[in-house]
């Protein structure tokens, strides 16, 4: 069964939280049965047939002793639907409503599974969320405020809004929809209205006229969004031009040619990263498919049975290895495709000076040169030392704990990564010889032909203050070096590359020095080895 919609909320402000769990039984009630008056429904299961549907409705409550403990209700609908073709789909929604005493958490999800593996799927929030966030109160997600109409904001508003965009403890994506150019017809504000119906309790959607748009292009720049574009600003970093690829856009004039298909990918976006959320602990008694075993532990089930948040984490775990991959490949075709380009202009500025011959002759490796790829890890350490010699030093005691790296599937991969990452510490390290003034993420950035990704994703060029103030943390950093960088043989390397995202804490690391300013003009390699050898403030 695969979640589409995950909408949690927390709410401190109700003076009587069990009251306000009825509430919330007394709306899904409602809600279920379609009836606007109807009572409350009791605990155990009941259906209900609609026109194209049968609908099966679970309510049951949850720790009616109030005397401290966890009080709570679990409301479930299941629409089963079957096409002509005899094919069947249940679309699943879960409601969960719990407190403590002190405040009330909610979970709204709808989940689905189907016999028609192609079948498409329309995301959007049911309107039980409209109604449980009618009830009294101030629901919010962590910092951010919930709320399910579209705000306009003006252009002197918008530090206020550039500020919240770029708040750590924003939790909430932020869909900003622009006023497109003059002449245009005022159906941008519709479509921003359509994005807040489907994408309410999991969203904020803001609109910006053209003013405001202008001020805000002059506030982020090319991290804003104009000319009828809509932008979905992530819970992440919103500081450098770099930080663009978190933040999607749809242009204007695709929202106006094709505004079903943009909505639909707009509110898939942000329903998809609602299904990751971790719901709240208080919850744990609704999510086991086990009884609880007196003397055991409750997150622990029995006889292979799997709690909710068990499935769920591990589902999380994998959906996150694989959308790191997605997009680890898509930048490496992004690059592909730059060099193809590169290469094809080379070509032709080749041929037109009768000098085709030199591209031919060198598309081959003779067996003399640099080789090209290599076949793993080691063999990208053993290849550095054997060509880059001259520029790039990897100190014998910098390969640490290969065995798992160069056993993963992913090992030819991410030796053929290790060995670029190599040979663009060489290529920086020669730049600086011949003049360049820069560092290493200055000389990446200027574009060379050998240079890796300036990006937060694939270097730092440092570590965070704690790491750096930690003591633990700092030390695993203290790494091998040439003596002639450091008489003690040791050096604190922050730098270093990061091989990939993907692959949990097996993933590589390289860390390095530049000593390309000091006596050797060289880089030098202290540490390649698997991430949970370097630990930081999240491992």
């Amino acid at each position: 069964m695969s979640v589409q919609y995950r909408a949690l909320w927390s709410d401190e402000s109700p003076a009587d939280p069990p009251r306000h769990i009825e509430a919330v039984r007394r709306l899904f009630s409602s809600w279920a049965t379609e009836d606007p008056l109807a009572e409350p429904l009791p605990d155990g299961t009941t259906t209900f047939d609609g026109p194209n549907r049968d609908r099966t409705i679970s309510v049951r409550a949850l720790g009616r002793d109030h005397g401290g403990a966890v009080y709570g209700m679990e409301g479930i609908t299941q629409d089963s639907v079957s096409e002509p073709d005899g094919k069947a789909t249940t679309w699943t929604t879960v409601t969960r409503a719990v407190t403590d005493g002190s405040s009330v958490q909610m979970w709204v999800e709808t989940r689905v599974e189907s016999d028609d593996l192609s079948l498409r799927v329309k995301v959007g929030r049911p309107r039980l969320v409209d109604d449980l966030l009618t009830i009294p109160g101030k629901p919010h997600l962590g910092g951010s405020p919930l709320f399910i109409d579209v705000l306009p904001v003006e252009a002197d508003q918008m530090s206020v809004l550039v500020d919240t965009l770029r708040s750590p403890a924003r939790t909430l994506p932020v869909i900003v929809c622009s006023e497109p150019a003059a002449g245009h017809d005022g159906m941008w504000r519709l479509r921003a209205e359509r994005i807040a119906r489907r994408a309410g309790g999991i969203a904020s959607v803001i609109t910006v006229d053209f003013a405001a748009a202008t001020a805000m292009r002059e506030t982020l720049g090319q991290l804003a969004i104009w000319g009828g574009g809509v932008r979905v600003y992530t819970p992440a970093p919103l500081n450098d031009p770099s930080d663009g690829w978190r933040h999607r856009y749809v242009l204007g004039h695709l929202m106006t040619s094709r505004e079903d298909a943009m909505i639909d990918r707009i509110v898939y976006s942000v329903a998809q990263m609602s299904t990751r959320r971790r719901t709240h602990p208080l919850f744990a008694d609704f999510t086991s498919t086990a009884p609880p075993v007196p003397g055991k532990p409750k997150e622990v089930d029995q006889d292979g049975y799997l709690s909710e948040e068990q499935a769920e984490a591990r589902r999380l775990e994998h959906e996150l290895e694989r959308e790191l991959a997605q997009e680890e490949h898509d930048a490496l075709h992004r690059e592909l495709n730059q060099a193809w380009g590169h290469l094809d202009r080379l070509k032709r500025t080749l041929e037109d000076q009768k000098l085709s011959s030199v591209f031919w002759a060198t598309q081959h490796d003779a067996g003399n040169d640099i080789p090209d790829e290599v076949q793993d890890t080691d063999d990208a350490i053993l290849t550095a030392q054997t060509y880059l010699a001259d520029w790039l030093v990897v100190h014998p005691d910098a390969p640490r704990e290969l065995d798992g790296i160069n056993t993963a599937p992913q090992s030819v991969a991410w030796g053929n990564t290790t060995w670029r990452g190599f040979r663009a510490l060489a290529a920086y390290a020669e730049a600086r010889s011949s003049g360049f003034q820069g560092g290493f993420f200055e000389w990446c950035r200027s574009g060379p032909p050998l240079g890796w990704p300036a990006t937060s994703k694939k270097l730092s060029m440092s570590e965070s203050e704690t790491v750096q103030n930690s003591s633990k943390l700092s030390a695993a950093r203290r790494l091998p070096v040439s003596s002639d960088v450091d008489p003690s043989g040791r050096t604190t390397m922050w730098s270093h590359l990061k091989i990939s995202e993907g692959g949990g804490d097996l993933a590589p690391r390289v860390y390095f020095h530049d000593d390309t300013h000091g006596a050797t003009k060289k880089v030098h390699i202290g540490f390649v080895g698997p991430h949970y050898l370097m630990p930081n403030t999240k491992s």
